[in-house]
């Protein structure tokens, strides 16, 4: 009995629930193919045109697909440098999310990817250990990093900048 319940609450889930959860993180959802329907394959078939319209961007998908590039992170993992004065006995392991400002900017990011990872270990390798383990800079020189960067790449390249990894040994 109990078996039974778990299935109908699951299929339930999964044709009623499963569908309005999907739209509203924006994930386009199945077609449900109509009963008896074929294409000339032999398979079942949506609908046609019907199918085809549905699938057709509206203007609203299309303005969230252009929000969705433009909030693109490229992320920069594991970099490590010898900090200023530490004769490299001392080192920073950390790794940069750059929130990226539009989609030219992320194809450069990509194809440029050493480049973009020289500007950020040059501009915190001047840096001392006292000045890295200082949390009341990380701001600072997470503007630092986005002027250093959106000179390079053009301006609004960089959103904005995050340090998921910040590691001084």
């Amino acid at each position: 009995m109990a078996a039974v319940g778990l299935l109908v609450g699951g299929a339930s889930g999964a044709v009623f629930v499963g569908p309005m959860v999907a739209k509203k993180m924006g994930k386009a959802t199945p077609v449900l193919m109509a009963a008896g329907a074929h294409n000339p394959d032999g398979e079942a078939d949506g609908g046609g045109a019907a199918a085809d319209a549905e699938h057709a961007p509206s203007e609203g998908q299309q303005q969230e697909s252009e929000r969705a590039e433009s909030a693109a992170v490229h992320l920069l993992e594991n970099l490590v440098l010898n900090p200023a004065g530490s004769g490299g006995g001392r080192f920073l392991l950390l790794s940069v999310a750059i929130d990226v400002g539009n989609a030219k900017a992320g194809e450069a990011f990509k194809n440029r990817d050493a480049e973009l990872r020289d500007i950020i270990l040059t501009a915190l390798g001047t840096k001392s250990v006292d000045e890295l383990t200082e949390i009341s800079r990380r701001d600072q020189y997470k503007q630092e990093l986005l002027d250093a960067v959106n000179a390079r790449f053009g301006k609004q390249a960089v959103k904005r900048l995050y340090f998921p990894q910040f590691v001084v040994q």
